[in-house]
């Protein structure tokens, strides 16, 4: 019972980065890969525990955390807790996300809940209409954010990972795009833009191309 009025009463006190209705954070112990729900300055929770090895209460794990904010770094902790959800791992040590790091992750999850409530997104068409659009991998966009298929031996990118480059909407057409991975389902890939995001005329453009007409996105 100490354990677990010890976990609840790290949660009730700290702020926690938690990762809801977005990928879960991504620790590594021993090679195997955790899944962080959420995280704080007095401990993370793993759900769910991976099942290929056995976990033992007060057992000391080390492992490497990779945040969503772009660090990765190695961590020490203790099991306090085991339950069917998962587990529950505090600090031992200094090896832990300083605060600095950990209110940013909390920030960057924030802003990436409220991009996805704000901004209203186009979505493309499939199979979409106009000249030469079949060949666009783009699922869906908007001024912040935007989602693709990633083409035949393309590797998908990880979680959290920096993209740069050209997506080609047809033959005649490609936008230049940088952001982060904030999801991926299968071959979708959803990523949040860098500021400034897409312009009122790239949006323009692909309302017009896909549907005719002026787009409301980029007003």
């Amino acid at each position: 019972m100490a354990y677990r009025r010890e976990g609840e009463l790290d949660r009730r006190t700290a702020p926690r980065a938690e990762y809801r209705r977005t990928a879960p954070g991504f620790l590594s112990i021993d090679g195997f890969p955790c899944a962080v729900r959420d995280l704080g300055p007095g401990g993370l929770r793993v759900e769910p525990a991976p099942a290929a090895r056995v976990w033992r209460l007060d057992e000391i794990v080390e492992g490497e955390l990779k945040l969503r904010e772009g660090s990765a770094l190695q961590i020490r902790g203790r099991i306090s807790r085991i339950s069917r959800a998962g587990l529950a791992i505090v600090p031992v040590d200094q090896a832990w996300p300083g605060e600095a790091l950990i209110v940013a992750e909390r920030a960057l999850l924030s802003r990436g809940r409220s991009e996805r409530r704000g901004a209203p997104r186009l979505p493309i068409p499939t199979p979409p209409g106009g000249r030469g659009a079949r060949i666009t991998r783009l699922r869906d966009v908007s001024a912040t954010g935007l989602r693709y298929v990633i083409g035949p031996g393309e590797r998908v990118p990880a979680v959290g990972s920096m993209l740069s480059g050209d997506l080609r909407l047809d033959a005649d057409t490609v936008i230049a795009v940088r952001g982060r991975v904030v999801r991926h389902m299968g071959r979708e890939v959803a990523v949040a833009l860098a500021p400034p995001g897409l312009s009122p005329e790239v949006l323009s453009l692909l309302h017009a191309r896909y549907f005719g007409g002026e787009s409301e996105l980029g007003r």
